[in-house]
């Protein structure tokens, strides 16, 4: 039997931020973190055959504008860690861009982390954008306790994180957004939201232990939102209905994971979302890790 590798830390920079690149490179160091520096891809250079992986109308649709060139880039970097973890079969991955600070025992807290059992998550995220999640300041972001780490807890989700500074992912995630991602359509953070597709519900850490720190300036840019110019009528009826149907499939989600005799009808019935709550439910063995 091909053996596995438990667990692997991965920084994704540019080969031209060499200043970002040493900043990690000491901050890694005091955490105790072995980590492997993985190549961004560059928005300024992206080759054709990247470029055609990019859905425009689903963007306009889904994301609800054009994404940008560097934001395109940024989901590459992250789905070449995912195929690394395919490739070297690595059961779990850190995954840190290079704009982030840290607790200091960040790496006794992943060593909890990966104690707990395969089926209790798929991707835990370590730091969020939206501080309603990050603080669980509201009903709606609050979501629910599934397991304590230390000081910290757990949470399951049930409304998007937003962020992809620093997480945790399983390799049978890895293998879902892989093939999720055949064609982009929206910034990583968001797909990795999208539970109700890829069948990854949202798990964040509180208190974060992880932030974006503002010491560069942004590689990234303004995201695609930030720059779109008004959309017309058409795309904004077609964006509503899309908003609509995303709200049908996340209540059918959450129906099936929680009723899943319910679910596995409508799973034979070729509901997607409902299959995606049963993928959910079981653990990462569902996923194919092949």
């Amino acid at each position: 039997m091909e053996r596995r590798n438990s667990f692997q830390a991965f920084v994704i920079s540019l080969d031209r931020a060499k200043e970002r690149r040493e900043y990690m490179q000491g901050l890694l160091a005091q955490l105790g973190f072995n980590a492997t520096i993985v190549s961004a891809v560059d928005g300024k250079n992206l080759r054709p055959e990247q470029r055609a992986r990019y859905n425009s109308e689903r963007a306009r649709r889904v994301y609800g504008c054009e994404m940008s060139d560097n934001e395109i880039a940024c989901y590459l970097s992250h789905l070449s860690i995912y195929s690394k973890m395919l490739e070297h079969r690595i059961d779990v991955a850190l995954v840190l861009e290079d704009d982030i600070s840290a607790v200091g025992d960040l790496k006794p807290i992943i060593d909890e982390v990966l104690k707990l059992p395969r089926s209790s998550w798929q991707v835990v995220r370590l730091q969020a954008t939206k501080d309603s999640v990050a603080f669980g300041s509201t009903e709606r972001s609050a979501g629910e306790p599934v397991a304590r780490v230390g000081e910290r807890e757990i949470f399951r989700l049930r409304t998007s994180v937003l962020g992809g500074c620093a997480y945790l992912i399983r390799l049978g995630a890895a293998s879902a957004m892989l093939a999720r991602s055949e064609q982009i359509d929206m910034p990583i953070d968001q797909t990795l939201d999208r539970y109700w597709e890829n069948g990854i519900i949202p798990y964040v850490m509180r208190p974060t232990p992880v932030w974006h720190e503002d010491l560069f300036a942004s590689e990234i840019g303004e995201r695609g939102r930030a720059v779109e110019h008004q959309p017309d009528r058409k795309a904004l009826r077609r964006r509503r209905v899309q908003r609509m149907a995303d709200s049908l499939n996340k209540r059918i989600f959450w129906l099936a994971f929680r009723v899943p005799s319910l679910g596995g009808v409508l799973a034979k019935l070729g509901v997607p979302p409902a299959r995606m709550a049963l993928v959910a439910l079981w653990g990462g063995h569902v996923f194919k890790e092949v």
